[in-house]
């Protein structure tokens, strides 16, 4: 594959499938525009919020949990916004629980939903950190970097629920090798296409915002040009979040992103690395999208 533009007959093929998923949900594409609005307030989320009566219990039932040990409980959904949860929050938990809803992984055992929606909260974390210290970094590429971090790997997700039980061979070779780096590699084996190029396709599909596609396009062709700065954003930052689960001496190379993105490599890795108390609060946020 030599541009972005280039996919296999295989490609084609799974790209149709997951065009036949259903449309992304209405909640969802209401809060993408909201990834995209710095000064968007409680009030407006709330509203976003209160059109899918599931997520909204949700909501209210993570407010009212032993994580945040409130003395009276919160009953009311902009309340739980603007007191407990924050916007933020709230964007990325009904993004993630609104996709979810097109997806059924339980004939993929070793895709963990948990662990991927925690890999996911990481990488959105760390994206919107290395945009914020890249100084040539547009607004859009601010706005966007949350978002796209967290949806960088639904192809993933995707592959999961179209061709379960290969994607679950697949997963479980990795896993044995232990090479977080190798994964798409195996795919391409597998399948002559991998779950970076599905999350491009997928992102087509439901209309992402362009930029994220862009950037996606980017991870999933690293060998094509990149004319935009979300891609080597999006691309540290995941590498950043995927070194810090492995001992240090298996790191991939944070450097090439580093010189692109005018960076000392040290302090995107920082990015990744987060206190007891913010890992269990990512591991929280985590645990309610699967509920």
């Amino acid at each position: 594959m030599t541009a972005a533009t280039d996919i296999t007959e295989t490609t084609a093929k799974f790209a149709e499938s997951i065009a036949s998923l259903p449309p992304l949900p209405a909640t969802a594409q209401r809060i993408l525009t909201c990834f995209g609005d710095e000064f968007i307030d409680a009030e407006k989320v709330a509203a976003v919020v209160e059109g899918d009566p599931g997520i909204c219990a949700k909501l209210l039932g993570l407010s009212n949990s032993a994580y945040f040990g409130l003395v009276e409980p919160v009953n009311d959904i902009r309340e739980a916004i603007s007191r407990v949860l924050g916007v933020d929050t709230v964007r990325s938990l009904v993004l993630a629980m609104a996709i979810q809803k097109s997806f059924n992984s339980k004939d993929c055992p070793e895709f963990d939903v948990e662990r991927f929606w925690m890999q996911s909260l990481l990488a959105a974390e760390c994206c919107k950190k290395i945009a914020l210290a890249d100084e040539k970094a547009e607004d859009a590429d601010r706005d966007f970097a949350y978002s796209a971090g967290l949806c960088h790997n639904l192809g993933l997700m995707a592959l999961a629920h179209v061709e379960p039980q290969r994607t679950n061979k697949v997963l479980t070779a990795n896993r044995l090798q232990g090479k977080q780096d190798t994964l798409a590699e195996m795919f391409d084996a597998e399948f002559d296409t991998n779950h970076r190029i599905m999350t491009v396709e997928l992102g087509r599909t439901w209309s992402l915002p362009a930029t994220m596609i862009a950037a996606y396009q980017c991870r999933a062709f690293p060998k094509a040009h990149c004319d935009v700065r979300l891609g080597p954003i999006v691309a540290a930052g995941i590498t950043a979040v995927e070194n810090a689960e492995i001992d240090e001496m298996h790191w991939t190379s944070l450097e090439p992103h580093a010189t692109e993105l005018g960076l000392p490599a040290e302090e995107i890795q920082e990015f990744a690395l987060l206190s007891d108390r913010q890992k269990e609060r990512v591991q929280s946020l985590a645990s309610n999208m699967t509920r």
